[in-house]
């Protein structure tokens, strides 16, 4: 499975009919769902719209055909949600590429969101530099003002943002960056944490 900080825009897909579902049922679905050890499929409710997230990737609306049954229009893909017989929802089945899915629900709340905390530009300043993902494949990471700017190999410029000092963050994925310096504050390299990917890239 390959992310590597890439952001896909698909083409907008619809392949049911969507209705409106009232938001205490909606409401019902938040929580994390496992689809494989260290994999997760998140549901939210933002201003009465259910959205996924999976682990490593971008958030995306979903919206429903039954109370039950919701599908994305940035891509082909269904999500049903799976009730046991107290009407408590248990677990959702991901229906993608001819593939069923199921993942348990392993959670009925989500993760904090992760605060943004300011740096100074000197500290950020130590990161710059390039670092080898993997032979061909690099993380070029910039300062622009008071921000940090990565981008990868063929792809578009992506911003990060300090939790600590030495951990960052984009915002549009779920996905985190480690920098680690030696003893004289020189950055060596980093650590990746995408979905189940943990990489780490060396400074070049």
């Amino acid at each position: 499975m390959r992310y590597l900080w890439t952001v896909l825009l698909l083409a907008t897909v619809c392949f049911a009919q969507e209705i409106t579902v009232p938001e205490n049922v909606l409401k019902q679905y938040v929580g994390v769902y496992q689809l494989a050890p260290k994999f997760n499929i998140m549901i939210s409710l933002e201003n009465g719209q259910l959205m996924t997230q999976a682990s490593g990737q971008g958030k995306a609306p979903i919206y429903a055909s039954s109370e039950t049954k919701y599908f994305l229009k940035v891509t082909d893909a269904q999500i049903d949600f799976v009730k046991d017989d107290k009407g408590k929802v248990t677990s959702l089945t991901l229906h993608q590429g001819g593939q069923d899915i199921p993942a348990q629900r392993i959670s009925d709340t989500l993760p904090p969101p992760k605060k943004e905390i300011t740096v100074s530009p000197k500290i950020l300043a130590q990161y710059t530099g390039t670092y080898e993902l993997r032979p061909g494949f690099d993380l070029v990471v910039t300062l622009e003002g008071d921000h940090l700017i990565t981008q990868a190999t063929g792809q578009s410029q992506l911003p990060i943002f300090a939790e600590s000092e030495t951990k960052f963050f984009p915002k549009v994925m779920d996905a985190s960056i480690e920098f680690f310096k030696d003893e004289k504050g020189a950055a060596t390299h980093l650590i990746l944490i995408q979905g189940p990917a943990e990489i780490k890239a060396p400074r070049k």
